[in-house]
């Protein structure tokens, strides 16, 4: 059970009372490693964006806050409001190498009590730490990997696929191993308001991304500050030539984005304000917006999603096409949403590349 709070964790959105942001920190990644990933739920509570996002998510779907409900019973959190971040790195570019740290209140006896009845169980010591190690259901055809995760403290989880990985993890939280260092090519400047921080001193040879496949570095951020949306990426590339071919990509998908919305003088204004500039090998992405104006344009365009999604079930029938307050009860047995495999549904999928 506790392997299933770690991609919710990380894609979860929900809103409570906003609390002190807990910014990107390297004294919890340790030294030597080749890249990191950071999702500060802290600073997505803030943003006006997200916060406008999930209010419209309940009011589209009002079953969401009674499954969240059942979700913080079963977890044994809440993560509307007791998640705080997440952060992931790895030492190698191999994810299954990866080790993830959570911060979020949690009732640590209840996760306990649950992971010891999960398949395969058992448990070793690290010190003063008890790490739980359990196979996981839902990770058919893996080799039979476990899961293996222990607490940090109370409110801090420590996960990965190897044991040594989370040992070692736990020597880098309690001081006994160095962690990344500042002036490092991990460390530097996080950008206030940061949501999503990813930076990589080396790229996974097998990645899928098109653009990465040619990168020797990248440094990503995304988030909001004092009411500015803002999107920033530094690509270091194999060559200037491979430099150049992303610039291309990007002005690439602007002038998709124009072709698409060019009679909307809203999300031209948005797309307009992508810059890009490259310096020899080195590509450079900046993008800023007021949150307001974001906002405006995303609702606009989840307006038009919602209308199709809504003359879709007309065409085929189903009796949720005018959903209004009454959630998913009052689809069938044929709704998209329940399906798994067979036809597709015309739910747009999440590119998670970068």
């Amino acid at each position: 059970m506790l392997a299933r709070v770690l991609p919710l964790c990380a894609i979860t959105l929900a809103w409570a009372t906003p609390v002190p942001a807990a910014p990107f920190d390297l004294d919890r990644v340790a030294a030597g490693a080749t890249w990191v990933m950071h999702f500060d739920m802290d600073a997505a509570r803030e943003s006006i964006v997200m916060q406008r996002a999930w209010e419209r998510a309940l009011k589209i779907h009002p079953a969401v806050e009674q499954m969240m409900r059942m979700g913080a019973g079963m977890m044994g959190m809440d993560l509307r409001k007791d998640l705080r971040d997440v952060t992931a790195y790895g030492l190698d570019t191999d994810k299954r190498n990866g080790v993830m740290i959570v911060r979020v209140k949690a009732n640590r006896q209840m996760l306990e009590k649950m992971v010891e009845k999960a398949p395969d169980h058992e448990t070793m010591e690290h010190r003063k730490y008890t790490l739980h190690a359990w196979t996981h259901k839902g990770w058919k055809g893996r080799g039979g990997e476990k899961v293996v995760g222990t607490f940090y403290r109370d409110d801090v989880m420590v996960f990965s696929r190897k044991p040594e990985r989370v040992k070692a993890a736990l020597d880098v939280l309690d001081g006994e191993e160095k962690p990344a260092a500042e002036d490092g090519p991990l460390g530097g400047r996080v950008r206030p308001g940061s949501i999503i921080v990813a930076r990589a001193a080396a790229v996974d040879p097998g990645t899928k991304c098109p653009v990465l496949r040619q990168g020797r570095s990248f440094r990503v951020a995304i988030g909001e500050n004092e009411g500015s949306s803002f999107y920033r990426a530094k690509l270091d590339m194999a060559s200037s030539e491979a430099a150049g071919q992303t610039e291309d990509v990007v002005e690439g998908m602007e002038a998709l984005g124009r072709l698409r919305f060019g009679d909307d003088a809203a999300a031209m204004k948005l797309i307009d304000g992508v810059k890009t500039k490259t310096e020899g090998s080195t590509c450079m992405i900046v993008w800023d917006a007021p949150a307001e104006e974001v906002w405006a344009v995303v609702a606009k365009m989840a307006d038009r999603w919602e209308q199709k999604r809504k003359e879709w079930m007309r065409s085929q029938g189903k009796r949720g096409g005018d959903r209004g307050g009454s959630g998913c009860k009052d689809c069938d047995d044929g709704c998209p949403m329940k399906k798994r495999g067979g036809e597709k549904d015309d739910r747009r999928l999440r590119d998670d590349e970068f």
